[in-house]
């Protein structure tokens, strides 16, 4: 069981600073508006996805870290007196890019690095962390691994465990002997999910039958006979990137749809579309739409999104947001050189983010958070938008402990 001891953080009344959100190029950026004074500044290093098929996620990221700062800081541009420097570096989604990017970082002085949308990133860079004792970040990629790899490396997004757990209620807690096959990329992302269906949904009598996709596929004509040919009676439909729309595609025109159940991830508001009338009928589990929550934090992600972007939060902006709460809390205990006193100030840290109260726990750095069950409706031809059914607590979908760190 989880513990459930928490503390609320006092709020901060320290600095921040505004950060581009457009994307550069594999070289470094930079953003200081108070690199001039006498006091020395902390040095953040992000590494992200800013070109590749999650570069859309890893925008929205870094506009949620650039309001989450703003938030946690008052935008006073300082944390304990110090100006946060922060450099964001494009790995191009290649984890070869990505390791490299990070140990320059390290080398160049930075004690706190953070980002990437990509699961087989996230595990490349965990190890770095703690060979290199820094403090690791990890942004939205969701392998379950990123959880318990080592003292150095939290995270502020989800892990796959949750989203399974997430799908787990909408269906029958016991005794279904249903076939279900899951559908996901062959990589630590997709994989994470079918371990994790075949732990949660196995325990309730239902066998699971993974496909999985080479990252490289185009045309999913294959994969759709491949899934009807199972006959499954529920899809647990687990993908990410630009390639959901020619998958859903296939899948309706061979009629995967039709007659089976489908539980998939509520995606970024640019794919509601993709499923056309059939996504009407899907069951939807969600991590965040902007409409779920009430909370303060919330109320000012939407504003300031309005403000900034002339747009509202997506999938990933409260990520990016509980990255930047997270970074602030940890300089205000460290001033962003004691990594030990950073580490130690966030294990079991419970804080306000825009989804609601989020916990880390001090056992293995895992992020206990809301979960949502949403649908789909049609409010206009070809208008989808999201309406909450339920707001799953943080303990309903709270992974198993991986690890005992000791902080």
């Amino acid at each position: 069981m989880r513990s459930n001891s928490r503390w609320m953080s006092l709020a901060v009344g320290l600095g921040a600073m505004a950060l581009i959100a457009t994307a550069c190029s594999s070289s470094t950026s930079s953003s200081s508006k108070a690199s001039t004074t006498s006091t020395s500044p902390v040095k953040v290093g992000m590494v992200t996805e800013q070109t590749g098929i999650y570069s859309v996620y890893a925008t929205e990221y870094r506009q949620g870290f650039d309001i989450g700062l703003d938030y946690a800081t008052h935008g006073t541009d300082k944390v304990n007196g110090h100006p946060v420097d922060v450099t964001w570096v494009n790995d191009a989604d290649s984890p070869t890019t990505a390791v490299t990017d990070f140990k320059s970082l390290v080398g160049a002085g930075y004690k706190i690095l953070g980002g990437t949308i990509d699961s087989g990133i996230a595990t490349e860079l965990a190890p770095l962390a703690a060979q290199n004792q820094v403090l690791y970040v990890s942004g939205p990629a969701a392998a379950d691994q990123i959880t318990g790899a080592n003292r150095y490396t939290f995270r502020s997004g989800r892990q796959t465990y949750q989203d399974v757990m997430a799908a787990k209620s909408f269906v029958s807690s016991a005794g279904r002997g249903q076939k279900i096959v899951v559908l996901a990329q062959d990589y630590a992302f997709g994989q994470s999910y079918v371990t994790d269906a075949q732990k949660v949904f196995g325990a309730i009598g239902d066998t699971v039958d993974p496909v999985l996709v080479p990252l490289t596929t185009t045309d999913f004509t294959p994969t759709a006979l491949q899934v009807k040919a199972l006959h499954p009676n529920m899809i647990f439909l687990a993908w990410a990137g630009t390639t959901g729309a020619p998958l859903a595609q296939a899948l309706d025109q061979q009629g995967d749809f039709n007659g089976t159940k489908v539980v998939t991830g509520l995606a970024n508001i640019a794919t509601y579309p993709f499923y056309g009338a059939a996504g009407l009928k899907f069951d939807y589990l969600s991590l965040y739409f902007y409409q779920a929550p009430h909370t303060t934090p919330n109320d000012f992600l939407i504003k300031e999104m309005k403000a900034k972007y002339n747009s509202v939060p997506d999938l990933f902006t409260p990520d990016g947001f509980a990255a930047a709460q997270m970074i602030v809390h940890a300089i205000q205990a460290g001033g962003g050189t004691d990594v030990n006193a950073m580490i130690k100030a966030l294990a079991g840290w419970t804080f306000l983010a825009p989804k609601g109260e989020q916990h880390i726990e001090a056992s293995d750095h895992a992020m206990l958070q809301p979960m949502y069950q949403a649908k789909l409706t049609e409010s206009g031809t070809g208008v989808y938008t999201p309406v909450l059914l339920k707001t799953l607590s943080d303990a309903s979908t709270a992974p198993p402990v991986t690890a005992h760190f000791g902080n």
